[in-house]
């Protein structure tokens, strides 16, 4: 369905993770290698340009598999890039999870996470970040919801986990020196933002809001930015999200969608956001093929959104 957005063209500012296109850490977990890779970036940034995009957000988990590529090829491609693109670019990195836990209540392991994350962030330097992406907890804390153990137990667990990753926050502020809000804490799947929300206030960070996982637990985007300030919000992850249902008590939600194909309707809450005006950061495209992505950048194109 067309959207007539015509009189407010611009006024969003859309970006696409590297996820979109290449696949987690760049497709290495696909088999793929740092010499092939450097062919298939001409075709990302012929497509940034072909739609006039100017954010990416770089997924760093090849830096978990490849140490030292990121400063040795990712990071000198993109620079590259940026001075010829006749588009601006801004850039903003989505540190390191899978196998991470900063949240963990064993300290070695929360420690290694920590420090794993700030390895990454010093892989970085010389590249201007707008955001640093973070995940503070991770599947073992969303497990915790489905524990068969009394509720008051299950609290406990909660509480540990968001103390743990208040606590890793506060080092990687200290350890980095960097300004608190460049920062963007990322809500996930299940485990409640309303645990880490007092994060943001007490340590100034920012946040990283994922409409797919609001949309997982049954919210629209809309509820998220009812509950939380806005203004706290300093970029947002934007994709669909698929319901089918399997039989009469369950029903499986997929995220990571293409926009336009999914029940979060993405157009009205692009539109909303036009009108309040409160939110001028990027909007990241979080798909999980390129053709999904080409899909979500299509949607956008026939709104009028880019």
């Amino acid at each position: 369905m067309h959207i007539d957005n015509s009189s407010k063209k611009n006024r969003l500012n859309f970006g696409v993770n590297t996820d979109s296109f290449f696949g987690i850490g760049f497709g290495l977990l696909g088999g793929n290698n740092l010499d092939g890779l450097m062919a298939e970036f001409n075709g990302f940034f012929s497509l940034l340009d072909s739609y006039e995009i100017g954010n990416i957000e770089i997924n760093t988990e090849i830096e978990q598999l490849n140490q030292g590529s990121l400063k040795e090829f990712i990071i000198p491609l993109i620079t590259s890039f940026s001075q010829k693109s006749v588009i601006p670019l801004s850039v903003s990195v989505h540190l390191p999870y899978l196998q991470l836990n900063p949240a963990s209540p064993i300290e070695e392991y929360r420690r290694i996470s920590v420090d794993a994350i700030i390895r990454v962030i010093n892989a970085c330097h010389g590249l201007d970040v707008k955001k640093f992406v973070i995940h503070l907890t991770s599947e073992f804390e969303d497990s915790i919801l489905f524990f068969p153990i009394e509720e008051k137990a299950k609290k406990s667990l909660i509480n540990i986990a968001a103390n743990q990753a208040k606590k890793s926050m506060s080092d990687i502020l200290n350890e980095t020196k960097l300004p608190p809000a460049v920062f963007a804490l990322e809500n996930l799947e299940v485990f409640p933002f309303d645990y880490l929300y007092p994060i943001v206030g007490e340590l100034g960070v920012s946040i990283c809001f994922d409409m797919g996982h609001w949309g997982l637990n049954g919210f629209m985007p809309e509820d998220f930015l009812k509950k939380f300030n806005i203004n706290r919000i300093g970029e947002m992850h934007i994709q669909d999200m698929t319901e089918k249902r399997t039989d009469l008590r369950t029903m499986v939600r997929n995220e990571h969608r293409p926009l336009g194909t999914g029940v979060l309707n993405p157009g009205g809450f692009f539109n909303s956001l036009i009108e309040n005006r409160q939110f001028s950061g990027p909007l990241v495209i979080e798909n999980r093929s390129r053709e999904d992505l080409i899909s979500s950048l299509d949607y956008l194109k026939l709104g009028n959104f880019i």
